[in-house]
């Protein structure tokens, strides 16, 4: 899986957020973009409620679904550019089960941050993992890579587009 085209294009939509929304005195955008990821995921998951919502009847929505994956993808890739996490080997992580799936990449994802604030750094091992229970999840949600890819292709530009409007 060759993701120096997608790390290209985020590059490119990062700068053009950042010329339109200058980070502020004392903003922490790493830390934003964490959130916002958790946020993403979060959505992703209430598009499931087949996976967690025994209470519900309600079915996936497997198109939104997607939608708040590829969502994610901007961040997850976003934060690799922050972190400077560009190079990196891609695996995957795989649980018993979606919930415990969903519960690793929440973890990593809180893990990261956690180690942000006490050690000052993230590994790029940690990044590495984060991208692996994030591949993983896709595929257990029934998604290719391929589909993955051309959707996040479509994001990109609807994003562009966003901006060009004053999003």
């Amino acid at each position: 899986m060759n993701l120096k085209h997608l790390f290209e294009l985020q590059a490119k939509l990062d700068k053009r957020i950042y010329k339109e929304h200058p980070p502020k005195e004392g903003e922490d955008r790493l830390a934003e973009k964490i959130l916002a990821l958790q946020v993403e995921l979060g959505e992703l998951a209430n598009e499931l409620p087949e996976v967690f919502k025994f209470w519900s009847n309600k079915k996936n929505n497997y198109e939104k679904a997607l939608e708040e994956l590829v969502d994610c993808l901007h961040f997850i890739l976003s934060i690799g550019l922050e972190l400077d996490f560009t190079d990196i080997d891609v695996w995957k992580v795989k649980e018993a089960t979606t919930i415990n799936q969903f519960i690793e990449c929440f973890g990593t994802i809180y893990n990261m941050h956690f180690q942000k604030r006490v050690n000052g750094e993230v590994t790029i091992e940690m990044y590495e993992h984060l991208f692996a229970c994030f591949i993983g999840l896709g595929e257990m949600l029934g998604f290719t890579w391929d589909q993955v890819k051309q959707a996040y292709l479509n994001k990109n530009n609807i994003n562009h587009q966003r901006q060009e409007s004053g999003y």
